[in-house]
């Protein structure tokens, strides 16, 4: 994620019509962090819309709820994860919405699981409310490379 696309997305949503409370958005987030952490793979994935976009803090992305599941299915098997997620902003128009902050996240690789390691960084969201729901149709993240935990 790169502050020109940041500042782009926000200046889309700069004045919202009927905009939708900052917390409703940040909830999904929320909710991405609790079931990623569970290691819930049909909860995580039940949060993307079908045509969804990942990006990782090294720009590499996978596109569509099959590339994500398995995406997905083979970090959890490799890592633990306790994310923090801290939102800082978000608005909506219409049916397209954002949820953006920063987050902390410790990995703990399951075949090693005594050398975790941290990362932190932030994220941005890009939301569309599919059935009256709000899905994440595009999350983006940046981060540090994984450093050992300090004890």
């Amino acid at each position: 994620m790169r502050v020109i696309e940041l500042t782009l997305i926000a200046g889309l949503f700069a004045a919202p019509a009927m905009a939708q409370p900052a917390n409703e958005l940040a909830q999904v987030s929320q909710d991405w962090a609790r079931d990623w952490q569970a290691k819930d793979l049909m909860s995580t994935l039940s949060l993307y819309t079908d045509d969804a976009v990942f990006m990782d803090a090294s720009g590499a992305h996978v596109s569509g709820k099959p590339a994500l599941k398995q995406l997905f299915k083979l970090v959890l098997r490799r890592y633990s994860a306790e994310p923090t997620l801290h939102s800082l902003g978000g608005a909506s128009s219409g049916d397209l919405g954002y949820d953006w902050g920063d987050y902390s996240e410790i990995l703990k690789p399951v075949a090693d699981p005594e050398h975790p390691v941290q990362t932190h960084g932030t994220y941005l969201v890009i939301l569309k409310r599919v059935n009256g729901h709000w899905l994440i149709a595009n999350q983006m993240w940046t981060g540090e490379l994984p450093a050992p935990v300090k004890n």
